[in-house]
């Protein structure tokens, strides 16, 4: 059998799927500035720093980075600190339901390197439209990556009654779709052990 080109194998990455569920958070993004957005990608490879205040604030009080850290000198007061973070998110979810973002709360998620669905009470999206997406690959850290996505179809009231979003990256910057990617393989291999262990 002939080994696999590059190009085969990386459209297999780009393919490979998996259901999850992930602490995931989202903001509509405006054309204006989703063009600033895009400019400044193509000149840096990087995204400009939020301008929003609010958004700036929590930024600053963000403890990602260091719950990274401490996840490996102390796994359980990581676990600990993250579930309260998780829990002051769901707060600002409640204290803050505005329709133009949403906090990071866990959510059910379909992952690919080309994009990403994910199901939300909200309906009134519309395809075309950019969300900004903070995404985090465990439920126990708060560590996560941040990228925008193109609304492609919007699946309404499916059987839980939940809206699916099914979404393009544009863009993602490379490390962090490598990232996605090893998750979904990871995912994967998790998933085909558990099948053999039954």
């Amino acid at each position: 059998m002939a080994a696999k080109s590059s190009g085969q194998k990386n459209q297999q990455r780009a393919f490979a799927r998996i259901d999850d569920h992930l602490p995931l958070g989202w903001r509509r993004v405006a054309s204006k500035e989703m063009k600033a957005i895009a400019d400044h990608y193509a000149k840096f490879r990087t995204f400009p720093t939020d301008g929003d205040i609010f958004t700036k604030t929590l930024d600053s009080l963000d403890i990602t980075d260091r719950l990274k850290q401490l996840e490996k000198s102390d796994p359980n007061l990581s676990h600990i600190l993250g579930r309260l973070d998780m829990k002051v998110n769901l707060l600002l979810r409640l204290f803050h339901p505005g329709e133009q973002e949403r906090p990071m709360v866990p959510t059910w998620v379909n992952l690919s390197g080309g994009g990403i669905a994910f199901k939300e009470e909200q309906s009134d999206f519309e395809e075309g439209e950019i969300l900004e997406i903070r995404l985090s690959f465990s439920i126990e850290t708060m560590a996560s990556i941040r990228f925008y996505a193109r609304i492609m179809k919007v699946f309404p009231q499916q059987d839980d009654g939940l809206s699916k979003i099914a979404c393009a990256f544009d863009p993602i910057l490379d490390r962090d779709r490598e990232a996605l990617i090893q998750h979904v393989f990871k995912r994967q291999t998790e998933e085909l052990r558990t099948k053999r262990n039954r």
